[in-house]
Order: structure tokens, then C-alpha cells, then sequence
């Protein structure tokens, strides 16, 4: 009869756990290089979007930028630049639609003369799902933008794949009060937020692809 005997591990050295093993994993290679593309979108989409009106273009580019770094394109910023100047030519009338009628619903949403208004509570709350609505859709237009792309038909099919595909659109809602929370906590990480979105967006249009 054999036995079998455990060699003990040589005097000096540990196995690290194995959550330990995982973070590193996930801290090295592409995920690390991801993370800190997140970075540099973020910021890059912040200054980008800082006239407001300019915001739908610049999600576009921080969008297109993550598809080509995923797929091992050129993704320098010199190129993101180029996709937003690109984006903003031929979208800057839905870039325009789109900070109006966010600026509209956020002047709903915080206005105490709109709680003083019969049905006020009603229309503050149907203001609400409508701009989480339009926010998930013009999310879902950007992450599929392309320098032939035509926003009118960008945001149709958008609208039409975010009532299809629920899943999809509840992630995104969930990435959006997700960044809300991040934001309460700590403002200054406001200047996260469009990477977030952008990645998160992305995420959801490879996924139903």
C-alpha cells in the first residue's frame, strides 16, 4: 500500500490567496491598458463636451475611440479629435436638440414651481422617465456612430433596439444611476462620467451584436 505525503511548501514561500490572484489579474495587461483608456476618454469628452451642445458629437468620438483601441486600430487623441470634428459636422443640429431638451427636463426636474402646479408631481416624474428614456437612446446612437453614419437614422434605429432589446436598456439605466450616485458622493469625479458611459454604452451594443 502506497501512501501519499504533502510536500510543504519551502520556508519562505507563500502561495497568495487566491482574491489576491484574481485582482492582479485583472489590474495587468488589457485590463489595466482599458482602464486607463476610460481615463483619457473621460477627460478628453469633458473638454470636448463643455459647450453642452457639443456633448452628443463628443460621446461619438469617445465611442468610436474605444472601438479602436478594442479592435488594435490607430487611438491616439489626435484621431479622437479628428472623429469629433467628423461627429460635430454633420450631428451638431441633434447635438443642439439634445442639450435643449436635457436643459428643459433638468429645469423640470429641480423648479419648485412645477411641485405648486396641479399635476405638477406627475409631469416632474413622466419628465424624468422621459429623459432617462432619451438618455438611453441617444447613448446607444453614439456607441454606434461611424464617420458615414447619418444621426437621423442613427437615432431611429436607437430608439427602435432600446424597446427591443430590454436587457440592454436597463444596463444602461443602471450605468446612468450608477454615475448619478458616483457624482452625489464625490463630485469632482463628474469628470469620469463619459468614459463610463461610453464604455458602458458600447458594452451594451456589443453584446446585442
Amino acid at each position: 500500500m502506497t501512501t501519499t505525503r504533502t510536500v510543504p511548501a519551502p520556508a519562505g514561500r507563500r502561495t497568495a490567496p487566491a482574491g489576491a490572484r484574481r485582482i492582479a489579474r485583472a489590474m495587468s495587461g488589457r485590463g489595466l491598458a482599458l482602464f486607463s483608456e476610460t481615463i483619457v476618454v473621460s477627460l478628453a469628452v469633458a473638454v470636448l463636451a463643455i459647450p453642452a451642445v457639443t456633448a452628443l458629437p463628443a460621446l461619438a468620438a469617445g465611442a468610436a475611440h474605444f472601438r479602436r483601441h478594442v479592435e488594435g486600430e490607430a487611438d491616439s487623441l489626435a484621431e479622437l479629435g479628428r472623429d469629433f470634428l467628423r461627429a460635430l459636422r454633420r450631428g451638431w443640429l441633434w447635438g443642439l436638440v439634445a442639450a435643449a431638451g436635457f436643459a428643459a427636463i433638468s429645469v423640470t426636474l429641480t423648479s419648485p414651481m412645477i411641485s405648486a402646479m396641479p399635476g405638477g408631481e406627475a409631469f416632474r416624474w413622466a419628465s424624468g422617465l422621459l429623459g432617462a428614456g432619451g438618455a438611453v437612446v441617444l447613448l446607444r446612437a453614439t456607441a454606434r456612430w461611424t464617420p458615414s453614419s447619418s444621426w437621423s437614422a442613427l437615432i431611429r434605429d436607437a430608439a427602435g433596439e432600446s424597446a427591443r432589446d430590454f436587457t440592454g436598456s436597463a444596463l444602461l439605466l443602471l450605468a446612468l444611476a450608477l454615475t448619478g450616485v458616483v457624482v452625489w458622493m464625490f463630485a469632482p469625479l463628474v469628470v469620469l462620467v463619459p468614459g463610463m458611459l461610453v464604455l458602458a454604452a458600447r458594452a451594451v451594443v456589443a453584446r446585442s451584436h
